[in-house]
């Protein structure tokens, strides 16, 4: 293996070990190309957690191509090492992908990420606060690596039109890879991630009520109670009014809906919002906001929950089965303004307007008058020209306002997809270059998770949101979220 390769490897697990042992258990997910023996990577990642919940898929294959799962346990790895071990237990089958001799998975053949001819793997340092996971308050580290060139393994449009024929049919490699895990964003090499979850929580049924806060921070039985710490913070009518943190050796340890979480009682202002943040090692894991259901200091959002007192609505219009089919557009923009009225912005919708969807489909306006141009998509952010005609409608908003002297007023072209940001990523360097901020399916779920809708801030919401977009144009990275 080439050593650099090895060397960030090294890197990656090292940056993990601290709370290594929480990895009990690893899930592979691929898509290759049967070649020689092997199965060349054309996508594939590898996932490290506590456990999964979901099933691992069957496998699929049509013609060369082959799509699965793997649960890596015990036959699956060297000779006398454990899953008790955690990450490290792991590294060596990462290693194995990357090397010229493969990871060899019984019946199937080896897989192995190849790279170009004469060349080695590509290989970039560890993320070890990945944006997927902070778009959530999640801690997700990743580790990629890139080879040959995919047009050499998955020629189009050749390999679409085999999927659309196959005994279980797919309509692109795209919707094959969202079906395994794999993102439908196209990239031009072949990939092989490694991505370490969250591995400490904050208990998600941790409440508030009448005043009362009943918070938990879940740790894996492999994890240390005495290096873990629940941090909180306490915030009525928009204002921090109390923060602190209780050490894991301080919680009520017990059982919880069977599993073991550490407890706090906190009393807490009523209709307050609490923050919590679960760390371990001296290193922030997960962050969660929990707040009464039925008491709100945010007077828009006592209304969206005399309408829609489950959320279930809210969360049917914005998380559509997709592709969209129906009226599922239209709910979904109807959704969008509604989230943005409860956040504080004032929002106007014509593209459900036969007359006047060509203009805009959401106009909303802060506090302070300044403009969000709103473009609503159930799929992908180029479809339809949507990128470029709003980036139009948003310079042509700008010229109109400078010829009423009111320049001074701003003007902010978002996006927002039902999709998630990994199906969308092949789009968002064009949405940089254009000045579009970029929502997508995890920055609605993160508003409705995190107490957002409590407290109407519009004005500073559109202040980060300008920030952030010229950090990232700045600095060539990927639009970072709104929210």
């Amino acid at each position: 293996m080439n050593p650099h390769v090895q060397k960030m490897i090294d890197e990656f697990f090292k940056a993990i070990e601290p709370w290594g042992s929480a990895y009990t258990a690893a899930r592979l997910t691929f898509l290759a190309v049967k070649l020689d023996g092997y199965l060349v990577v054309v996508a594939a990642r590898m996932h490290l957690a506590s456990s999964f919940r979901a099933p691992a898929k069957d496998w699929f294959e049509a013609g060369d191509l082959v799509a699965g799962h793997l649960d890596l346990v015990g036959e699956n790895l060297a000779a006398g090492q454990t899953v008790a071990n955690g990450a490290s237990t792991f590294a060596q089958t990462v290693e194995k992908i990357a090397s010229p001799d493969g990871f060899a998975i019984p019946d199937r053949g080896k897989l192995v990420l190849r790279p170009e001819d004469n060349q080695n793997i590509t290989v970039g340092m560890p993320d070890l606060l990945h944006a997927d996971g902070l778009s959530v308050g999640d801690r997700i580290a990743v580790l990629t690596m890139s080879g040959l060139s995919r047009e050499m393994l998955i020629p189009q449009p050749q390999t679409d039109w085999m999927l659309k024929a196959a005994e279980i049919p797919f309509d692109s490699v795209g919707e094959l890879c969202v079906e395994y895990g794999l993102g439908a964003g196209y990239v031009r090499q072949s990939m092989f991630e490694v991505v370490a979850h969250t591995g400490v929580q904050v208990w998600l049924s941790s409440s508030v009520k009448d005043g009362k806060a009943d918070l938990g921070l879940w740790l894996p039985p492999g994890l240390d109670r005495s290096q873990s710490r629940l941090g909180y913070r306490v915030i009525d009518k928009g204002t921090v009014v109390s923060r602190s943190s209780v050490e894991g050796g301080k919680l009520e340890w017990g059982e919880r809906s069977g599993d073991i979480v550490g407890h706090f009682p906190l009393d807490v202002p009523r209709g307050a919002v609490v923050q919590c943040i679960a760390s371990y090692a001296g290193q922030a894991h997960h962050v969660r906001w929990f707040g009464d259901p039925q008491t709100f200091q945010n007077a828009r959002a006592a209304v969206l929950y005399n309408v829609d007192q489950t959320g279930n609505l809210l969360r049917e219009y914005l998380f559509p089965d997709l592709p969209a089919r129906g009226r599922a557009a239209d709910d979904f923009e109807s959704a969008v303004a509604w989230t943005l009225w409860g956040l504080g912005f004032a929002p106007v919708s014509f593209g459900m307007n036969a007359k006047t969807r060509d203009t805009f489909d959401i106009l909303a306006v802060s506090p302070k008058g300044d403009f969000l141009v709103v473009e609503c998509t159930t799929g992908l952010l180029r479809a339809e020209s949507k990128l470029s005609k709003l980036s139009a409608r948003g310079s042509a908003l700008r010229k109109m306002l400078s010829a009423s002297d009111l320049q001074h007023v701003r003007v902010l072209p978002v996006i927002v997809t039902a999709m998630t940001r990994d199906e969308v990523k092949a789009d968002l360097g064009a949405a940089a270059e254009t000045g579009v901020l970029v929502l997508t399916k995890e920055d609605l779920e993160a508003v409705l998770n995190d107490g957002r809708l409590r407290f109407a801030n519009a004005d500073q919401l559109f202040e980060q949101a300008l920030e952030k977009l010229a950090e990232s144009q700045h600095q060539d990275e990927l639009p970072p979220s709104l929210f």
